[in-house]
């Protein structure tokens, strides 16, 4: 946000059975504690898996799944209130029922990124896509990236733009979030391990330089939640 503090959106399958948006604002600008706003920025609608993008000030756009395509909607109050946009990516134009996406801004041109949304109890192979738009509301897909398959991707992007992906993976003996990266958006390498048993990273800059992942984790007796890691090196390697 302006203030320097962080807001999250989070989906939340609460106790009354009413899944849906969840927002919470951390109470200092160092990103690690948080108030629940008591909001849901659409009552009754049980989307999911947000992801938001700042457009300048107090303005977002957020992407989130709904009915089997991605959508969005924008909000120009830092996130109170929202005006939606409608369908962005479908599962028609993804080739597959799509996560939602993660959005770059890559040579000159909006770069997004893409995985099959994962399902309960389901084992399917997991496939990430890139696609690029003008304008992040109207999508050309691209080709599959990351051959070894992962979930719910996270782009970053240096000066230079280069691209680390940050997704989460199983490799057999390991599962948790992994990063590879990519000079050309499309062919990435490198692939290291980089958290344990998370999932569905989301990266921060904050105005001090340093950066946050935010991820779902299983917290133990608190049943499933978010955690927060400050990054201890380069995000783009």
């Amino acid at each position: 946000l302006p203030s320097g503090k962080v807001r999250l959106f989070a989906f939340v399958n609460d106790t009354a059975g009413l899944p849906g948006l969840r927002v919470a604002t951390s109470t200092t600008k160092t990103g690690l504690t948080f108030a629940g706003d008591g909001t849901d920025p659409f009552p009754g609608t049980p989307v999911g898996q947000p992801r938001a993008v700042a457009l300048g000030g107090n303005s977002l756009r957020l992407f989130f799944v709904e009915g089997g395509n991605v959508n969005s909607a924008v909000s120009n109050d830092g996130g109170v209130t929202f005006t939606r946009e409608g369908s962005v990516l479908t599962s028609a134009q993804a080739g597959f029922e799509p996560g939602v996406i993660t959005v770059i801004k890559h040579k000159g041109a909006y770069r997004a990124y893409f995985s099959n949304l994962e399902k309960p109890g389901e084992r399917a192979p997991r496939v990430m896509k890139t696609a690029t738009s003008p304008d992040m509301l109207n999508w050309t897909v691209g080709p599959t990236v990351v051959a070894q398959g992962g979930s719910h991707p996270f782009a970053v992007t240096d000066k230079s733009g280069k691209i680390a992906l940050y997704y989460a993976a199983d490799r057999g003996s390991t599962y948790g979030i992994f990063e590879s990266t990519s000079s050309d958006g499309i062919n990435f390498s490198k692939e290291k391990f980089v958290m344990p048993s998370g999932g569905d990273p989301d990266i921060i800059r904050l105005s001090d330089g340093k950066a946050l992942m935010y991820y779902g984790d299983n917290l133990g007796a608190e049943g499933f939640g978010v955690r927060v890691a400050k990054a201890i090196g380069n995000i783009v390697p």
